[in-house]
C-alpha cells in the first residue's frame, strides 16, 4: 500500500483553488464582482434596495481534473498548469452563466427589462436602456458606468456606433440630462441612507 500525505494533499488542493480563483478574477467580467465566502448553511438571502428579498440555495460548480502520468512525465509542472487553465475556463463558464440567469429573474420580477427585439442597439435604444440602470457616483461627481457585456462580434460594431454618436450633439445633450438625473437620483439615495451606529 502506497502511503498517504494528507497535510500536503491539504496544501496542493489549496493552492490549486487559489490559483483557480486568480485566473477566474482576471477575467474581465468577474474582475468587477466582489466575492463573499460562507462557510455553512445551503442558502443565501440578498436585498435589494427596494428592499425585495430573494433567496436562493448556493450552486455547485464542478469541473474533472485529470493529469495522465505520460504528461507529468513529459511536460513536469506544466501538465498541471494546462489542466488548471482549462478547469478555470470551464468554472468562469458556469459561473457566468449562473450569473446571467439571475441577472434576468431579478430583472424580471422587478420588471426592469428592455428588448431592442432583435434589431441592433441604436441610439434611442441606448437610452431608453440607460434610464432604467441605477448609476452610483464617486465622492468627485464622477459616475460608476454600468459594464456592457455582449458577444466580441456585436461589440465590435457597437464601439463603431458608438464613435459616430460622441459626435452627435443631441445624442450628447440628452445623455448629460440622463447622468445629471441620476446623479439626483443618488444624492437623494445617499441623503436617506440608514447609517449604522
Amino acid at each position: 500500500m502506497l502511503p498517504d500525505f494528507p497535510e500536503i494533499k491539504v496544501k496542493v488542493l489549496d493552492a490549486i483553488n487559489r490559483s483557480m480563483r486568480m485566473q477566474i478574477k482576471q477575467d474581465p467580467l468577474f474582475s468587477q464582482i466582489n466575492e463573499e465566502f460562507h462557510f455553512e448553511g445551503n442558502r443565501m438571502l440578498s436585498r435589494t434596495d427596494g428592499e425585495m428579498v430573494d433567496s436562493s440555495e448556493y450552486k455547485e460548480f464542478k469541473n474533472d481534473f485529470t493529469v495522465k502520468t505520460e504528461d507529468i512525465i513529459s511536460k513536469g509542472p506544466a501538465a498541471f498548469i494546462e489542466g488548471l487553465q482549462g478547469t478555470a475556463e470551464e468554472m468562469k463558464k458556469q459561473k457566468a452563466k449562473l450569473l446571467f440567469e439571475k441577472i434576468n429573474e431579478g430583472v424580471k420580477k422587478t420588471g426592469n427589462t428592455f428588448s431592442a427585439d432583435g434589431r441592433p442597439l441604436n441610439k434611442e435604444d441606448f437610452l431608453k436602456a440607460f434610464v432604467k440602470i441605477q448609476i452610483d457616483f464617486e465622492e468627485d461627481g464622477s459616475p460608476i458606468l454600468p459594464t456592457i457585456v455582449m458577444h466580441p462580434q456585436a461589440m465590435a460594431k457597437m464601439k463603431k456606433e458608438l464613435e459616430t454618436w460622441e459626435s452627435d450633439t443631441g445624442f450628447n445633450r440628452r445623455y448629460e440630462e440622463i447622468i445629471a438625473k441620476k446623479k439626483k437620483e443618488w444624492d437623494d439615495r445617499e441623503s436617506n441612507r440608514k447609517l449604522v451606529d
